[in-house]
């Protein structure tokens, strides 16, 4: 059967194992004809009350999900100058300003990004294949939630290589393909969102991105542990 006879399937390369979620979805059919930061995104939030009201609990307990991913990248660098790939209303930016020289980020949501320079920083407003980045200037580039919805996460990390300085690194949180969640719930898993996200990862598939995209491996801080339903990879590029 032609990939354009389904409706939603999942194709994974023979050779590496990396998934593909098909068809792609094009701009328009993302909420808010693209904008990420848009009405129809927060309104579908707001229906997980349950969810919500257990992650208020645990933010305070433990610190929110920006606090302790930003908490590890501090292991890997701790100053210098911070990219913040999909910063979003700049929650992690805020974070990094009390400890890096410089913060930029780079939005495609033009709500967002104004809400960014609002804040007083800098922002390439655009998709990350579309925007030209300084080479060798920044000490640590993080992308939470974004690395699933791009088309060619080889060709973005090598992107964000050249960006880096050498001994700079590259933090990518992401959906988890075969966590305990995905075999729970099956097809009806979340990281199954057609519209949103393009590709997904396993702790295997993920390092062989970074691998071939030229970074070191880094043991830690990394998390890729069986239980959990994320994944935190970090990529370092060579001195």
């Amino acid at each position: 059967m032609e990939p354009d006879q389904d409706p939603l399937t999942i194709w994974e390369c023979v050779d590496c194992t990396l998934c593909v979620l098909w068809p792609v979805p094009t701009a328009d059919e993302y909420p808010g004809e693209g904008d990420w930061f848009s009405a129809e995104k927060k309104d579908l939030s707001r229906k997980y009350w349950l969810k919500r009201f257990r992650r208020r609990w645990s933010d305070r307990l433990v610190g929110s999900k920006k606090e302790r991913f930003y908490r590890q990248c501090m292991q890997a660098v701790a100053k210098g100058r911070f990219l913040d790939v999909g910063c979003g209303a700049g929650t992690l930016m805020d974070l990094a300003a009390r400890d890096f020289d410089e913060v930029v980020g780079v939005e495609p949501s033009p709500i967002s990004a104004q809400v960014v320079r609002d804040k007083g920083y800098r922002v390439h407003e655009g998709l990350l294949e579309e925007i030209t980045l300084e080479n060798g200037y920044y000490d640590m580039i993080a992308m939470d939630a974004v690395i699933e919805h791009v088309l060619d996460p080889v060709d973005i990390m090598r992107k964000c290589y050249k960006a880096l300085k050498p001994g700079g690194y590259l933090a990518m949180v992401t959906v988890k393909l075969g966590g305990p969640t995905n075999r729970i719930r099956d097809a009806g898993w979340n990281g199954y969102r057609h519209g949103w996200h393009t590709i997904l990862f396993t702790d295997k598939t993920l390092q062989a991105c970074l691998d071939k995209a030229g970074f070191d491996y880094v043991r830690r801080p990394r998390r890729a542990r069986p239980l959990d339903d994320i994944l935190i990879l970090w990529g370092r590029k060579p001195r």
